[in-house]
């Protein structure tokens, strides 16, 4: 019989724990405690489920684990990522999410599940001449781990964002962008920090002639701001068409940033 995953075993235990100091404790309450569903609970403790590794920072961040059983906690559940068949089918979905991809915009509850900025990335590889449609690869393009390019592999298919065709992986979308201008949320903020992270190590480490990064500082009137921010989108998407007018060898990213550099007065 294959032993449990350390994780399940953790997680049991920890349970057991908090039910055998109150009886009337259930799975329900840990499951409160740990900020997730209760039915997803019950299926990652039975077996049925595998946590992301974005779920198990939710229930390792309520938990009072050690370093090291945390690192336990991590390396058991990337074991058994590691063991999980990658996804090749697309399959057909009711998941409300999706309801703008017709007009190429992303629901900002979908956005929360693909925020970090590899999955955008994995998207525009698949137009690569070269691409091929295994982690290990992507990971060493991307430099990522293959369990983070597993997963978000497996995770764009479930969503309908790739697709097989003619036996090879493609993108269902042209291009893709949220469908509110207008809000700011968690998943959003954190994909444009990474994007300008990605910015800063590129400017570090790529050479001038494989990146362009300008800055221009200016006196404005806030006002014509809703009107810069229209000429922005032209821009991006005007340069975007050019760019990719012509054979696709290599992923880049594109970043605008305009933001005022003094305080407002109080």
């Amino acid at each position: 019989m294959e032993k449990e995953p350390a994780y399940k075993i953790q997680l049991a235990e920890e349970l057991h724990r908090r039910c055998t100091k109150n009886a009337r404790y259930s799975i329900r309450a840990f499951a409160r405690a740990l900020n997730l569903d209760p039915g997803a609970l019950s299926r990652i403790l039975s077996g049925k489920q595998i946590p992301s590794f974005h779920v198990a920072e939710k229930i390792l961040s309520n938990l009072d684990f050690t370093p090291n059983e945390r690192a336990i906690f991590l390396d058991s559940l990337n074991e058994v990522q590691k063991k999980r068949p990658l996804k090749r089918v697309r399959q057909e979905s009711n998941n409300p999410f999706l309801n703008n991809l017709s007009q190429n915009e992303l629901n900002i509850e979908l956005y929360k599940v693909i925020s970090s900025w590899y999955h955008i990335a994995i998207l525009e590889l698949t137009m690569l001449d070269n691409f091929e449609g295994n982690s290990k690869w992507i990971s060493k393009q991307l430099g990522i781990s293959q369990v983070e390019a597993k997963l978000a592999l497996d995770r764009l298919f479930d969503l309908n964002l790739l697709e097989v065709k003619n036996g090879k992986i493609r993108k269902t979308q042209e291009q893709l962008t949220t469908n509110s201008k207008t809000i700011s949320t968690p998943a959003l903020r954190t994909n444009q920090k990474e994007f300008l992270e990605k910015a800063i190590e590129s400017l570090e480490n790529d050479p001038i002639e494989e990146r362009n990064t300008t800055s221009m500082t200016m006196a404005i009137d806030p006002e014509l701001l809703p009107l810069a921010k229209e000429k922005i989108h032209d821009f991006n998407k005007e340069l975007c068409q050019l760019l990719e007018s012509k054979s696709k060898r290599r992923v880049y990213n594109l970043e605008i940033a305009l933001y005022p550099l003094q305080k407002k007065e109080t």
